[in-house]
């Protein structure tokens, strides 16, 4: 994901081969999930079948969405559209 589509509050959309295309698309994914206001960004990954997930860096792994409590969250600075 681009850093213009991570300032922007959306993830990035995928171009036909797969690949982010750094182009802003759709809303948030699970927008009352705290992952999205967290200082470490999350990393959207969209399957094949268009199901987007939501991969943490700091636990290392995709958590159950929308995450309401997190020990490791950090407030970040509020990104726009939000």
């Amino acid at each position: 994901m681009t850093a213009a589509a991570a300032s922007c509050g959306r993830h990035a959309a995928r171009d036909d081969s797969g690949r982010d295309s750094g182009v802003a698309s759709d809303p948030l994914p699970f927008p009352t999930s705290l992952c999205h206001r967290c200082a470490a960004p999350p990393r959207y990954v969209t399957s094949d079948r268009g199901v987007v997930f939501v991969y943490c860096p700091l636990l290392k792994r995709y958590p159950i969405q929308p995450v309401m409590a997190c020990d490791l969250f950090c407030p970040g600075a509020p990104r726009v559209g939000e």
